[in-house]
């Protein structure tokens, strides 16, 4: 039985796609390959062609966490590596991005990444897309405990990061 992430797109609630992380590529983004179930993730004598391993590019749904060489960038990918590299990551598939990464929520163990992220103050609840109360309480909390990037009073959002010039971003690094 082969696992497609197409396949999995059938409008279900349930966690439906397991991914071995293999590369976090910064705060809301990684990398891993498909498995059926995370049995098999965490399984090195499965064989391999038993599944169609497919390499898939994940972007956390709900989030935006700042990028490499903003402030907090680094702290967030490195938060994030270690809450889930080389580990079975479940995913509630939702569409793909205009860069082809799948926007999934992702679970580790039950527990929803985004609000761990949102929970450290490593990451912006990402209100223009996604309209998760949770979210918006637990960025809030962050913010008035002073918790991750909200201990400076500069955190800009990555949206606004990604727009301003080389020379803006100088003076928030």
């Amino acid at each position: 039985m082969a696992a497609s992430v197409t396949g999995c797109l059938s409008g279900s609630d349930s966690v439906k796609v397991f991914l071995k992380v293999c590369r976090v590529i910064d705060g809301d983004t990684f990398e891993g390959r498909m498995t059926v179930n995370t049995k098999e993730a965490y399984n090195p004598g499965v064989n391999p062609w038993a599944y169609e391993l497919t390499k898939v590019t994940v972007r956390i749904s709900g989030i935006d966490a700042p990028e490499r060489g903003q402030f907090y960038g680094d702290v967030a990918s490195l938060h994030l590596q270690w809450l889930i590299s080389g580990k079975a990551v479940g995913l509630k598939l939702k569409q793909r991005d205009s860069y082809g990464r799948w926007i999934a929520t992702a679970y580790l163990d039950g527990a929803d990444i985004a609000e761990e992220l949102l929970k450290e103050g490593l990451a912006w609840h990402y209100k223009e897309y996604d309209s998760n109360s949770r979210y918006a309480q637990l960025e809030t909390e962050a913010k008035l405990d002073g918790r991750g990037l909200w201990c400076d009073d500069r955190a800009v959002p990555p949206w606004e990061w990604r727009r301003m010039s080389k020379y803006e971003r100088d003076a928030y690094r």
